[in-house]
């Protein structure tokens, strides 16, 4: 249901100018819950900024690999590596010669 038919379900009975300040309310509360998403949302993500998303432990340390940081696991039996954007594209380009012949086997298996 928008704002409008909510406002005009609400309003039976009331004059314009109830109206507009109960219109101005119902923005008002949208905008709260819009920016206290937005604080919650921040706060979850600078509580778990070096959290592994696949063990879910504080655990992760940035290894240059390459000229490309890379965020790596330590955790014991994880070891996951976690790339930000345009990591990826940075390790393909410095191991362009390596990922060539593994892509080469790796597709030749499916001809």
């Amino acid at each position: 249901m928008s704002l409008a038919n909510k406002v005009a379900v609400v309003s039976a009975g009331l004059d314009h100018e109830d109206l507009y300040f109960q219109k101005q309310e119902m923005e008002k509360i949208q905008q709260l819950r819009a920016d206290a998403q937005k604080e919650s949302d921040a706060k979850y993500r600078s509580d778990h900024q070096y959290h592994c998303f696949r063990c879910g432990t504080p655990s992760l340390v940035e290894v240059d690999h390459n000229g490309v940081k890379v965020d790596l696991c330590v955790n014991e039996g994880c070891g996951a590596v976690h790339l930000d954007p345009g990591e990826l594209e940075g390790v393909i380009k410095a191991g362009a010669g390596a990922l060539a012949k593994v892509q080469k086997a790796l597709f030749s298996v499916f001809k």
